[in-house]
C-alpha cells in the first residue's frame, strides 16, 4: 500500500524534437488552439533544455523528495513548487514540471505538464491557455483504512470513489495536465500516458496500431531500463524474498538482451521476426507481473492488479 509520500507522487504527477507535424496530429482536438498551446508550451520547455538548466531554474526531480518516478508512459517528473500554486488559471509560460526520459541512456527533455492545488468544491481552470477543449485531470486524497487496520492516505479521482471506500477526502485536490512538447503521443498532445516513449527510449519505432498488446510490450521494454509501475516498484523494494528478487534480474536481463533482436528485426522492417522477439518480451513481462504478485502482501495485491488493468487499457485524455 503507498505511504504519504508515494501518494503525492500521483498527486504532483507519475530525444530529439519530434517533428511539429507529429504532434499536430495528436494535439488534443487539434485545431488552431492546441497549436497555440504547444507553440507557448515549447517556448517554456526550451528555457530548460536539459536537467542542469531545470536544477537551476529550481525544478529538482521528485525522486529526490523520496517519491517513487519510474512510470514508464510518463518519464522523470522534475517539480518546482512555486509553480504550482493556487489559481485558477495555468500560465503557459510556466510549468510546473519538466518532464525527462533517459532516451539512449541519456536524460532527454520530453514533456512539460502544468498544476495547481484547489479546494476540492472549485471548479478546474476553463481550459489550457486559449484551447478550452482541454480536460484537466483531478486527484483527490483520501484517507481511510486499510484491510490490515492501517491508516492510509491514497489517492482516488473524486470524492465519491472516497466515500465509497469509507474514506474521508482532504480539502483540496491537486489538478494536472501534460503537455507533450518534444515526443509525440499517440494518445494526443494533452495525454496523461504516452505508451510509445518505452519504444522511443529504447531507439524502436512506436507501433502504430494502438492495442493492449502494443501497451503489454511496451511496459516489459520499460523494465529493461528501471522503468516500472509504482505499484510494482514498490512492492519489489518491500519484499524481503531474495529468490523473487533474483527472478525480477533474470526476466529483466533476458528483455534487455531481446531488445537488441528487436532493434535488428525492427531496422531490417521484417514484422515476422519482430513479432516474434515482441511475443517472447511480452512473455518475460507478463511474468515480471506474476512475480510482483508473489512478492505483494494482501493489501497491495488488488492495488497491483488494478494499476496494470487501467495502463494496460486506457489512458486518461486531455
Amino acid at each position: 500500500m503507498r505511504s504519504d509520500n508515494v501518494t503525492l507522487l500521483l498527486l504532483l504527477v507519475t530525444l530529439p524534437t519530434a517533428p511539429a507535424a507529429a504532434q499536430h496530429m495528436h494535439g488534443g482536438h487539434g485545431g488552431p488552439a492546441a497549436e497555440r498551446v504547444l507553440v507557448e508550451a515549447r517556448r517554456a520547455a526550451a528555457l530548460i533544455p536539459d536537467t542542469a538548466a531545470a536544477r537551476a531554474a529550481g525544478y529538482i526531480p521528485i525522486e529526490e523528495m523520496g517519491i517513487p518516478d519510474r512510470n514508464p508512459f510518463q518519464g522523470q517528473h522534475w517539480y518546482n513548487g512555486k509553480l504550482a500554486d493556487t489559481l485558477a488559471a495555468a500560465r503557459l509560460e510556466s510549468p510546473a514540471f519538466v518532464m525527462f526520459a533517459p532516451v539512449n541512456g541519456t536524460l532527454q527533455r520530453i514533456a512539460v505538464a502544468y498544476s495547481a492545488r484547489l479546494r476540492l468544491e472549485a471548479a478546474p481552470p476553463p481550459g489550457l491557455g486559449e484551447d478550452s477543449t482541454v480536460m484537466w485531470h483531478s486527484h483527490v486524497l483520501c484517507g481511510f483504512t486499510a484491510p490490515s487496520g492501517r491508516p492510509v492516505v491514497d489517492q482516488v479521482p473524486d470524492t465519491a470513489v472516497c466515500r465509497a471506500r469509507g474514506g474521508t477526502p482532504r480539502p483540496r485536490k491537486t489538478i494536472m495536465v501534460h503537455v507533450w512538447t518534444d515526443v509525440s503521443n499517440p494518445e494526443g498532445l494533452y495525454g496523461h500516458d504516452n505508451p510509445a516513449l518505452p519504444f522511443i527510449v529504447l531507439g524502436l519505432t512506436p507501433p502504430a496500431v494502438k492495442s493492449r498488446a502494443s501497451r503489454e510490450l511496451a511496459l516489459a521494454l520499460g523494465e529493461s531500463y528501471g522503468a516500472r509501475i509504482e505499484n510494482g516498484y514498490l512492492i519489489e523494494q518491500a519484499s524481503e524474498n531474495a529468490a523473487l528478487v533474483d527472478s525480477l534480474r533474470a526476466h529483466r536481463a533476458a528483455i534487455v538482451a531481446l531488445v537488441l533482436e528487436l532493434r535488428r528485426a525492427d531496422a531490417a522492417h521484417d514484422a515476422q521476426a519482430y513479432d516474434r522477439v515482441a511475443t517472447r518480451i511480452r512473455a518475460h513481462g507478463k511474468a515480471i507481473e506474476h512475480v510482483y504478485e508473489q512478492m505483494a502482501k494482501p493489501d497491495a495485491l488488488a492495488d497491483l492488479r488494478r494499476q496494470y488493468e487501467s495502463i494496460l487499457t486506457t489512458s486518461m485524455m486531455h
